[in-house]
C-alpha cells in the first residue's frame, strides 16, 4: 500500500486530507508538527508528504530541508492557507518538491494526488 504523510497543525484539515487519500487506497500517516513528523520518519518513510507551511515550532520549509539533509527520498507537495506564500528558491530546485502550490481549501484533491504520483515517479527514477 502507498504511504503518505499528512503534516498539518489543524486536526480537521489533516483528517480531511487523510480521508481522501485513504479512500484512494493510500495509507495516511498524520503529524501535527514537523518535530512529530521527523520522529515518525525514523520508523517509516512514506512515498510522499503533504506539508503545511505554518506550523508550531519548525515550519514546513525547514521540515523539507531537514528531510532532504538526512538523505530521505520522498516526494513533497506544499498545501498552505497562506495565499501570499512564495516557495523559497532552495526548495524550488529540489526535484522531489512540487513547484505547484496547493492552497486550502483544496478544491481538487485528485489533482493533488496526480501531482504526488508524478513526483513519486521522479524520486524512483533517481534511485
Amino acid at each position: 500500500m502507498k504511504t503518505i504523510l499528512i503534516l498539518d497543525d489543524e486536526p480537521a484539515v489533516r483528517q480531511s486530507i487523510a480521508d481522501f487519500f485513504e479512500d484512494y487506497l493510500w495509507w495516511p500517516i498524520q503529524a501535527g508538527s514537523a518535530e512529530e513528523a521527523l520522529e515518525l520518519l525514523a520508523a517509516e518513510v512514506p512515498l510522499a508528504a503533504v506539508v503545511d507551511v505554518r506550523l508550531p515550532g519548525m515550519d514546513g520549509n525547514t521540515f523539507i530541508r531537514e528531510v532532504s539533509r538526512r538523505g530521505i527520498k520522498m516526494a513533497f507537495v506544499i498545501c498552505t492557507g497562506s495565499p501570499e506564500y512564495d516557495m523559497p528558491d532552495d526548495l524550488l530546485v529540489l526535484p522531489f518538491v512540487s513547484d505547484r502550490l496547493f492552497t486550502k481549501p483544496v478544491t481538487d484533491m485528485a489533482d493533488m494526488e496526480r501531482e504526488i504520483l508524478y513526483l513519486i515517479e521522479l524520486v524512483e527514477q533517481m534511485e
